[in-house]
């Protein structure tokens, strides 16, 4: 990290870019800052990868996606990103995230407050995990803190693979911790409690947060491909086929009568009945006093038509599709058919802007 320290001598920032690391697919984003306290866009993109280099979230191969993760840099548009310096995330499924509370207390106090309470309340040895903590609400004579601790073999696997593809590594976030910063930011929602339902290709994450704090976090099985999966067995056609009518005609007119509400209404019921079981638990247990009344879809599952407005209705509650672009500055020169499918980045653009600020 010598070039880090360089930098922090000089009393520069360096520019740093968002990299999001998924079973199938690996996503770059790269913004500046800009005018009137807003971030740039500089540049993006998308690179597939095989199934052999991760896995449920853990890196199978480091050499190879590190040399992805090169070629990926070397065509996000509408420029190359060639710094070196990068934000990336880990998957919140191998993370432990809470909000505890402990009494007021010095800082070293508070440090080992924290340790003891996140080793009673995670199933893992706190000598076994990188933790990490903040204060995210100050009381007289309580304070809240955020706690994420991460196994240790899960960041060694994801730093040995930003060392292969020649990177610096500015800071780590768990996934949902950066959609939050993205989504559901005070200007976009202010003080309350909003929901995150982040449907990817193999997982949908569930989160509830209140002024970018996450209070719940949960993963299901339910995803974009799921979907596909469940059209394609439906139907008896090719999965590419099933992938193509999933786009064509998203939910269809979703009627009892409709081939396509027999197939999709298990899924939906389902997601319905998680979103719904995960805001009782948070009003009930967390929160007594506020309501979840506005869920936000992101995700390359949330672009299912018609989606949003069938669970708005089934679950009797505002639900939106997030605009992952809406706290940013578009340059002129930003393509628009690329700003059109960016709603899968709501994730990446979070790292990204905390690489632009870089607030670690």
């Amino acid at each position: 990290m010598l070039n880090s320290l360089i930098y922090n001598l000089l009393g520069k920032e360096p520019s740093g870019f968002g990299l999001e690391i998924e079973d199938r697919s690996i996503k770059a984003f790269m913004v500046h800052k800009g005018g009137g306290g807003k971030c740039r866009i500089l540049s993006c993109g998308m690179r597939m990868i095989s199934k052999d280099l991760v896995r449920d979230g853990l890196i199978i191969n480091p050499r190879n996606l590190a040399s992805e993760i090169k070629e990926l840099l070397r065509t996000t548009k509408p420029r190359p990103i060639s710094s070196k310096f990068v934000v990336f995330s880990v998957p919140e499924t191998k993370a432990f995230i809470r909000t505890i509370s402990i009494p007021k207390m010095t800082r070293e106090e508070a440090k080992e407050a924290v340790k003891w309470e996140t080793e009673a309340n995670i199933p893992v040895a706190a000598d076994k995990v990188y933790l990490d903590w903040q204060i995210v609400e100050e009381g007289k004579e309580i304070d809240e803190v955020l706690v994420a601790a991460i196994h240790k073999d899960v960041v060694n696997n994801y730093c040995e693979t930003m060392v292969l593809a020649g990177l610096e590594i500015m800071a780590i976030e768990v996934d949902i911790i950066s959609t939050i910063r993205n989504l559901a930011g005070e200007k976009e929602v202010g003080d309350k409690p909003v929901m995150i339902v982040d449907m990817g290709e193999y997982k949908t994450s569930l989160a509830i947060s209140k002024k970018e704090v996450p209070y719940f976090t949960s993963s299901i099985h339910i995803s974009g491909q799921a979907f596909t999966d469940a059209l394609q067995k439906g139907l008896g056609i090719s999965f590419e086929k099933a992938e193509e009518l999933k786009i064509k005609y998203g939910l269809g007119k979703m009627k009892q009568d409709d081939i396509l509400y027999n197939i999709y209404n298990p899924l939906i019921e389902n997601l319905a009945v998680e979103i719904e079981k995960s805001i009782v638990f948070y009003e009930d247990s967390i929160n007594v006093k506020e309501k979840v009344e506005r869920i936000i879809f992101s995700g390359g599952g949330a672009l299912l038509r018609d989606l949003a407005d069938y669970m708005a209705g089934r679950v009797k509650k505002e639900v939106i599709i997030g605009n992952p672009l809406k706290s940013l500055e578009v340059s002129r020169d930003f393509p628009e058919d690329i700003q059109k499918g960016l709603v899968p980045f709501a994730t990446t653009i979070g790292l990204a802007t905390r690489a632009c600020k870089n607030d670690d």
